[in-house]
């Protein structure tokens, strides 16, 4: 019976180390203005494209400041150019990601969708 269990153990720790275990949210959003986009090469896992996003935003001198940044792996490498011209504009970026439970290789949050925030012009 102990190995049994043990044998369950090891089974579920290792799908959960191999793949996500689900999205423990889908379709949140953040505004913010992009700071710069990041091409990482990790050693072990694939390559990936991720975004640094400060969610201070401010429009015609009002605003907030804001010290806390977000970090989001882009599911779409065409996202990328996108965000590396609001970076050089300063243009505010509106960003939908889903929140992932458990992510072996990657940030925990992955944009669906970018595009430029349109709404405060």
């Amino acid at each position: 019976m102990k190995k049994v269990i043990v044998m369950f153990a090891l089974a579920v720790c290792s799908a959960t180390l191999l793949s996500s275990c689900g999205n423990s949210s889908t379709g949140s959003e953040l505004v913010g203005q992009a700071k710069k986009v990041i091409n990482k090469t990790p050693m072990f896992c694939s390559d990936r494209i991720e975004a640094d996003i400060s969610l201070g935003v401010v429009r015609n001198g009002t605003g907030s400041m804001s010290k806390e940044d977000v970090f989001v792996q882009l599911k779409n490498p065409a996202d990328a150019d996108l965000l590396k011209k609001a970076v050089e504009s300063g243009e505010i970026v509106k960003i939908t990601y889903d929140d992932r439970r458990f992510v072996w290789c990657g940030e925990e949050r992955l944009a669906t969708k970018v595009e430029l925030d349109t709404s405060g012009k």
